[in-house]
């Protein structure tokens, strides 16, 4: 799970939604996903996506996650014995 950075929803779905799911599947589909995302942002706060319909290859959130707690991978790496 990461938790990525952007500015706006379209921001989010720009820089992180495999472009053939999101615009190569023509205007009305492009505007059905933006209106979608935009109303979880809307009503829940955060948005998600699958590890199978981001660029990233991990379950990714906007701007956060409910229960999620960042994990400092430094200290993990460091503490090794």
């Amino acid at each position: 799970m990461r938790i990525v950075e952007a500015k706006t929803v379209e921001d989010y779905l720009d820089r992180y939604y495999k472009r053939d799911r999101y615009t190569g599947r023509g205007k009305e589909n492009e505007a059905a996903l933006l209106e979608s995302y935009q109303e979880q942002f809307k009503n829940e706060g955060y948005v998600c996506t699958s590890h199978h319909d981001n660029v990233v290859g991990e379950f990714i959130a906007w701007p956060f996650y409910p229960g999620h707690k960042e994990v400092d991978n430094d200290s993990i790496t460091n503490n090794k014995e």
